[in-house]
């Protein structure tokens, strides 16, 4: 029955639509990113493909749409060991990692003159949360991440400016927070997403 009030009708809000996902498929869900974590934990897939292959795990509404997503995963390399910690060291120059390289849980870089630049969405990681400490005297530092991707920076910098121009987007689950730390007399600090 529906009430009425002084000649108007009120009528009831509609029912919330069903989901469009049923509860039997979240356990499917949750299988296929933990492969995928494990995957780039063994440095089978860079930050950039993680984060691709994630998103597309959580939009898929059935069974069949995870079959794309996680049957062409890289086979693990038997025997590949990796340290804790990387270090970076320039004196004169600049120095860049870009494409395919392999970020450590723990990156020290010590510049005496010079940028440092690094892109982290062609990097392989071990998992877990990242690191990264960079001790500069004069030169400028550049850390490029893909979207949704939770950066975090500190530090301080006597002559210049840190900026973080991260993209409004929702943090993929399972991606390590990336914790930059810059320490540096002259030079401005710039923490940005890929676009």
């Amino acid at each position: 029955m529906v009430p009425r009030l002084a000649g108007v009708t009120v009528v009831p809000p509609p029912p919330p639509p069903p989901s469009s996902v049923p509860e039997s498929f979240e356990p499917e869900r949750h299988a296929a990113q933990a492969r995928l974590e494990s995957a780039v934990g063994d440095g089978r897939l860079t930050l950039d493909e993680f984060t691709d292959r994630c998103g597309r795990v959580w939009a898929a509404t059935a069974p069949g749409e995870l079959v794309g997503v996680l049957d062409d995963l890289p086979v693990p390399v038997v025997g590949q060991t990796a340290s804790a910690r990387s270090t970076i060291v320039c004196v004169i120059g600049d120095a860049r990692r870009r494409g395919r390289w392999s970020l450590r849980p723990r990156t020290t870089a010590w510049l005496l003159l010079g940028d440092l630049d690094l892109d982290l969405r062609g990097a392989l990681t071990t998992g877990g949360d990242i690191e990264i400490a960079v001790y500069s005297v004069l030169g400028d530092v550049t850390v490029t991440a893909p979207e949704g991707v939770e950066v975090e920076l500190g530090g301080f910098t006597l002559l210049g400016d840190h900026k973080i121009d991260l993209a409004a987007v929702p943090r993929v689950p399972g991606t390590p927070t990336v914790r930059v730390r810059v320490y540096s007399l002259l030079g401005d600090t710039a923490v940005r997403s890929a676009r």
